[in-house]
């Protein structure tokens, strides 16, 4: 699953606090320099990306952070993979062809020649096959198995062509999922190599780069794979640099040791003001999905009194202006964002503490104390204290707890009955199935942290699986999206923007959300 904690940070601090934190980040960055982490020499082959922590996983089974995302999109292959640009669509990657005319029955044939990186051989249909099926496997435990319910089997036909067998016709599962980071193909060799799974630093690449180095908590490397179908990438080499507070990034790029930052600390107006000499700085709309998750298995949460008091007691006009002020971002009613195929016009919450507070007395839970999650980086921080400020004034008591990203998201760490209030984004999809096929009973293991179970629920997502049209299918969405926020699991925040910079003299190759695809950057 992937984080979409991608947002940026009050522009209005005041003096002290401005100060304060620059002060901090200068120490950081100094800190950074003085180990080595930031000091690669600039060249016209290097480009030096900012993410906010190292990876997790890279295997499409276990993956969870942005910073995986970015790997997996630029290292290794899918039958078809999302094109840069400013529209959402899917380009053939690896496939020659893709045949749909049976929707239970997708066949499809390689490109032949590609080879694997480090000689572990060339592309077949086996490997589609392996990296497929294995997420039905339960003693692989893959964390995205929900994403492969529909299919039955791969069927190889030839060393180079085979046929995906579905169980129904799942209608999004090839935006969703084939075409999407459950789609990234591994090499079976170098899985069967390392006991079923791939490690981070995998040998086994096939896409522009190929993961040269890998040195946690001071960067990763990936160089230029010369055996890559694709047309040579102007960047030679590419340098992942991990860094956890966002101010300590800006500053690096304002020293000249970044070139590209996909999450900032500080909105566009105050970018272009600092940076406007060396930067560009662009907000780009996006389809990721940030909410307020209400835990309804945890004691602390089960009274549904208790998750309305909280719905109802977060003010977000205030929250949204302290995360994105004088970018107008509007509050998300939902997983699908705007123009995507399940946007529902408005949300049924609306902020009322009086209201708030009744419930709360009325369930005897006045000055209870509840832990609110977050992942610790962009400006989440800043929603986590205004969430804590407005239901203090409802009678409850938050206790934040920040953490890095990749703890997180470590779903093998922290099961669903031991969180009580996260506060998270997703990388989002076009295609709204790609989160809402996760909140079911059979998720709680995995990324069902609000408990949220719903046989009307189950029962839509089932049937929309199926249904082609699109009016149709968006209708079962919204229905969907009504039950969860009626439950009191759910308080939908926003879709937030992505503001990105970069060096002016980059060329930056993107999809339409901001996420970066290394091998189409330039120079100007």
């Amino acid at each position: 699953m992937s984080s979409g904690d991608n947002i940026q940070m009050k522009t209005n601090l005041s003096r002290f606090m401005r100060s304060a934190l620059n002060g901090a980040a200068c120490a950081l960055t100094s800190a950074f320099i003085a180990l080595g982490t930031l000091a690669t020499p600039a060249s016209a082959e290097t480009l030096r990306v900012y993410v906010p922590s190292d990876p997790a996983s890279i295997d499409p089974a276990y993956w969870g952070t942005s910073v995986d995302g970015y790997l997996m999109f630029n290292i290794l292959p899918r039958l078809a993979t999302p094109a840069p640009g400013n529209e959402w669509k899917l380009e053939l990657d690896v496939a020659e062809s893709v045949d749909f005319s049976d929707p239970t029955n997708i066949v499809f044939t390689l490109k032949q020649g590609l080879q694997w990186a480090n000689g572990y051989g060339e592309l077949t249909a086996e490997d589609v096959k392996y990296s497929f099926e294995r997420h039905l496997d339960e003693d692989v435990g893959s964390y995205i198995a929900g994403e492969f319910d529909a299919l039955e089997s791969v069927e190889v036909t030839g060393t180079h062509s085979g046929i995906i067998h579905l169980k129904y016709a799942a209608v999004p599962m090839w935006q969703s999922t084939l075409g999407w980071y459950g789609g990234t193909i591994i090499s079976k060799k170098e899985a069967m190599e390392n006991d079923g799974t791939i490690p981070i630093q995998a040998k086994a690449t096939m896409g522009a780069y190929t993961f040269d180095e890998f040195l946690p908590g001071e960067r990763m490397v990936l160089r230029a794979d010369p055996n890559w179908y694709g047309p040579a990438p102007y960047y030679d080499e590419v340098i992942l640099i991990p860094i956890a507070d966002a101010f300590a990034a800006e500053v690096a790029f304002a020293a000249g040791e970044l070139d590209f930052l996909t999450s900032t600390a500080t909105g566009p107006e105050h970018l272009r003001a600092q940076h406007g000499d060396i930067a560009e700085v662009q907000v780009l709309s996006s389809v990721d999905f940030t909410w307020l998750g209400i835990n309804a298995q945890h004691p602390s949460l089960a009274d549904e009194k208790v998750r309305q008091a909280i719905q109802m007691g977060v003010d977000l006009d205030t929250l949204l202006d302290a995360s994105f002020e004088g970018m107008g971002v509007q509050r998300a009613t939902g997983f699908a964002a705007p123009g995507m195929v399940g946007y529902r016009p408005a949300s049924m919450i609306n902020y009322d503490p009086d209201a708030a507070r009744a419930l709360i007395a009325e369930a005897g839970a006045e000055g209870a104390t509840i832990e609110l999650s977050y992942a610790n980086f962009g400006s989440r921080s800043t929603q986590a204290q205004v969430i804590q400020a407005n239901l203090a004034e409802i009678g409850l008591n938050i206790e934040l707890n920040a953490m890095d990203e990749a703890t997180f998201w470590d779903v093998t760490a922290v099961k669903t009955a031991d969180r009580q209030l996260t506060l998270k984004g997703w990388f989002g999809n076009p295609e709204a199935m790609y989160g809402l096929q996760y909140f079911t009973e059979a998720e709680f293991e995995g990324w069902n942290w609000e408990g949220f179970d719903d046989p009307r629920y189950t029962e839509l997502m089932n049937a929309a699986w199926e249904v082609a049209d699109d009016t149709e299918r968006g209708a079962m969405y919204i229905e969907m999206q009504d039950l969860m926020e009626q439950s009191g699991t759910f308080l939908f925040v926003d879709n937030a923007p992505g503001v990105i910079m970069y060096s002016s003299d980059i060329v930056p190759g993107m999809l339409p959300d901001g996420r970066p695809m290394f091998y189409a950057f330039t120079k100007k």
